[in-house]
């Protein structure tokens, strides 16, 4: 099902000057997702080497030229979740909400993903929530295969498992 990460802040330094960043390993590649300087010194400072939900606030999401995802002092929330598959499967996610920015990469649970892909994604929203309907596939071992959930700002995670595409237009309808 869906999850927001626990990550953690890592700090490099080059010629003197210091860079923060979350990294996030699976066995074939490390996705890294910048912090600005100053929204660090601002929001997350003294959490170096201290696991906490990837939620961001007063945050947005810039792209830099080179395709560098960074995050920056702003007005919005920045959501970092992941929809776990099942055992030798794949998972997606749709953001069913008013999202600004979503970024989606891939985590693989082994070096070819023969062990199943999850879908993750940096999702940038003026809210203090985000709704999100996923699917998995692979072996669930009884677990749900598809559902909607509303993440909100503090990290809590409301769950509609197996919902019909019914359902998720009336749902939808506001």
């Amino acid at each position: 099902m869906i999850e927001v990460m626990e990550i953690t802040i890592i700090e490099k330094e080059t010629n003197g000057t210091k860079f923060y960043c979350v990294e996030i390993d699976d066995t074939r590649s490390t996705h890294r997702i910048w912090v600005n300087p100053s929204y660090y010194k601002k929001e997350l400072e003294g959490k170096i080497k201290e696991y906490f939900l990837g939620v961001f606030r007063n945050a947005r999401i810039e792209k830099t030229q080179k395709g560098n995802l960074v995050i920056k002092q702003g007005n919005n929330n920045v959501f970092l979740v992941r929809v776990k598959c099942g055992y030798r499967g794949e998972s997606s996610f749709e953001v069913l909400s008013n999202a600004i920015n979503v970024y989606k990469f891939y985590y693989k649970h082994s070096p070819n993903g023969s062990l199943g892909i999850s879908e993750m994604g940096l999702i940038e929203t003026a809210k203090d929530y985000i709704k999100i309907e996923w699917k998995r596939s692979g072996r669930l071992y009884g677990n749900p295969s598809r559902g909607v959930s509303v993440i909100k700002v503090n990290g809590s995670i409301e769950d509609i498992p197996d919902i019909s595409d019914q359902e998720i237009e009336e749902i939808l309808a506001e």
